[in-house]
């Protein structure tokens, strides 16, 4: 049977705003037979089955490579008739960082035996949804997106067929193809009860999960009144209740409650916190709140058995920190941004390929971050969205990333799938190279942010001169124009460049323009002002120091030294040059750098791995506690001990 072959697109109307809620109801006869749902939509659904949750979570994808989910929902039917309601949340806006806006809409079918009892058109009953404020586009953070406001007073049990206000649906236009989701489906796990640990005033109570968790908010409030309440969250207490807001974030949800009890769960805004905060307008009789965890299914692997017991609480907050940051794609962080980026990521995967010894999981995040189509040929700054804001350096990581993936998976079918994408993103680089030393100059314009770590002077916020060329990102160039050549020898792919003759030559100039022979380090910049443990471990990755150089530099950067520290995501770099350098002499120094790095997180009690050392504290107060680029000490661990 073909795939939505009677299905259509369709909506609550002709056209929607940001931040609408459609409602969508129909019926369907059950025999005996294996259901299978099948379902797309823009921007995200929740589908119930007799009024029952059965299945949640649109893949992130592009309007131009549309993913539909396949769904058995067997269990939640019964013999006979049934009813089938779908809940859609259209985001539409275009300045998030988990988003690419299409067109409001959803289709679906509903399939026994290969014979469809039922699918979307005109005939479904559909309505805005009269509980969810529409168009209320209340941010979060630039990067979530839209926050929400569900008033529980206008719940009238339309999941069960009680229906008023529909309509028939109106056809849309939407893609014609779509493709499976190519990963699994994430789980829900038993609620987290939060903790009543102190009412701050009879109308502000404050709740304690216990640990860092990311899922759906679920409350059960016994409310005297109809009234307004409004739930903030947090990682931390560090004021004494929940920092809700920072700058111009707004970490916070709102509910309308009806006189008695309340219940109620969001199937859409994922949360990550472990504080939660009620503000009501009057007294509480009563209130439970908890997190539902959505989690992506994975299964630990062993791990090493040399493990003390710090190193072994390191490793449980590296792997549950990984977790947390695993949903539709790997994420930065759950808090604040849940957005995939090429260089957190690259470390997300190589650190699960010793966690999890999964690989189709990361797969489909490169071939999500491949469909991305930028008109100068870099990759975007995350995947998806339409926005041409990007950081030049991390296009570079997908070359890591991807022959990473290769040497763990040996998955060379995906790598002859990207390479196309491969090719584009390195001629954009190669195009840019000096005829005389080899050399590629920063980006300049308000379309490029040239970020190469959260250290001063490295994280792009700082004025530089864009016609002289600096160290980290020509050594970034030089590592992976190796990687490529090295991707395209071990998948049998024709190499598009003379890799060896480019390598050479970049790496001559990098020794050039930013090699001191009298104080044997390089400097970030051809003026030779400043200089980082970042640039100097790059020129020993990418083979520009030699093999006595690097020893000089290495046995510098273990000891006092002035360059710029390295910060917490790139510390790989940091400890990959030393064990290039000496692996014997530098195994311990680096088990003991983790140990001393980590065991404040530790202490700190959230369970998981923060993304700088300064925790919370960082980024004007907006630190994230919980960030997947950070848990590389389970990586050092399988690797070293």
């Amino acid at each position: 049977m073909k795939i939505f072959e009677n299905s259509q697109w369709i909506w609550t109307g002709n056209s929607a705003q940001n931040d609408e809620y459609g409602e969508f109801f129909t019926e369907f006869f059950h025999g005996c037979k294996n259901a299978i749902l099948n379902i797309s939509a823009d921007s995200n659904y929740a589908v119930y089955i007799n009024g029952e949750l059965a299945t949640f979570g649109q893949y992130a994808d592009y309007p131009y490579d549309k993913v539909y989910d396949s769904v058995d929902i067997t269990k939640y039917c019964k013999d006979g008739k049934n009813s089938l309601a779908v809940l859609v949340w259209y985001y539409g806006l275009d300045t998030s960082s988990v988003y690419y806006p299409g067109k409001a809409g959803v289709i679906f079918e509903i399939s026994e035996d290969g014979k469809t009892t039922c699918h979307s058109g005109e005939h479904i009953m559909a309505r805005k949804s009269p509980s969810y404020k529409n168009h209320y586009c209340k941010g979060i953070t630039v990067q979530l997106g839209y926050s929400f406001l569900y008033d529980a007073t206008h719940d009238d049990n339309w999941k069960n067929g009680e229906l008023s206000g529909f309509a028939p649906a109106h056809i849309i236009d939407g893609p014609a193809t779509m493709r499976i989701r190519p990963c699994k489906k994430l789980e829900l796990l038993p609620p987290v009860q939060g903790k009543k640990i102190k009412e701050i005033t009879d109308t502000d109570i404050l709740f304690d999960l216990g640990i860092n968790t990311v899922g759906f908010l679920s409350v059960k409030i016994e409310s005297p009144c109809e009234q307004k309440i409004l739930i903030s969250y947090g990682e931390h207490i560090e004021d004494g209740c929940v920092r809700r807001l920072i700058g111009h974030r707004d970490f916070s949800v709102e509910l309308v409650l009806k006189k008695g009890v309340t219940e109620y769960t969001n199937h859409f805004r994922r949360l990550g916190c472990k504080y939660l905060e009620i503000f009501s307008e009057v007294p509480l009789k009563d209130a439970e709140i908890a997190i539902v965890p959505t989690v992506y299914p994975v299964k630990e692997q062993a791990r090493p058995e040399k493990l003390s017991q710090k190193q072994n609480a390191i490793y449980d907050a590296c792997v549950r920190t990984l977790t947390l940051c695993m949903h539709e794609h790997y994420e930065d962080c759950p808090w604040r941004e849940q957005a995939l980026y090429t260089m957190d990521s690259r470390n997300q995967m190589l650190i699960g390929y010793y966690a999890f010894k999964e690989f189709e999981f990361p797969r489909a995040n490169l071939e999500l971050i491949s469909k991305d189509n930028q008109a100068d040929g870099l990759l975007s700054i995350t995947y998806p969205v339409p926005r041409v804001y990007k950081i030049p350096s991390f296009s570079l990581h997908y070359f890591t990333q991807c022959e990473e993936y290769l040497d763990y998976s040996g998955d060379k079918e995906l790598i002859a799938q990207v390479y196309p994408k491969l090719c584009s993103v390195m001629d954009v680089f190669v195009r840019r190279m000096n005829e005389d030393d080899g050399c590629v100059l920063p980006y300049s314009g308000k379309d490029y942010w040239n970020f190469y770590e959260w250290c001063n002077q490295l994280d792009g916020y700082h004025e530089i001169d864009a016609t002289v060329p600096d160290i980290i990102l020509n050594a970034l160039l030089s590592v992976n124009l190796a990687a490529f050549s090295r991707i395209c020898d071990k998948a049998g792919l024709k190499k598009p460049y003379d890799f060896d003759a480019l390598i050479e030559k970049l790496n001559s100039g990098i020794n050039k323009n930013f090699f001191d022979k009298e104080k044997k380090i390089y400097f970030d910049r051809t003026e030779k002002t400043t200089a980082s443990v970042l640039g100097n471990c790059l020129a020993i990755l990418c083979g520009a120091a030699s093999d006595d150089v690097a020893k000089d530099i290495c046995t510098y950067i273990t000891g006092e030294h002035e360059l710029t520290p390295i910060s917490l995501s790139m510390k790989c770099f940091c400890y990959d040059a030393l064990l290039k350098a000496d692996r014997e002499k530098y195994k311990d120094y680096i088990i003991a750098d983790i140990e001393k790095t980590f065991t404040p997180m530790l202490e700190y009690g959230t369970g998981t791995v923060w993304e700088t050392e300064d925790g919370c504290s960082a980024f004007d107060d907006a630190g994230s506690l919980c960030h997947g680029w950070s848990a590389l000490p389970i990586y050092y661990y399988h690797t070293l001990l």
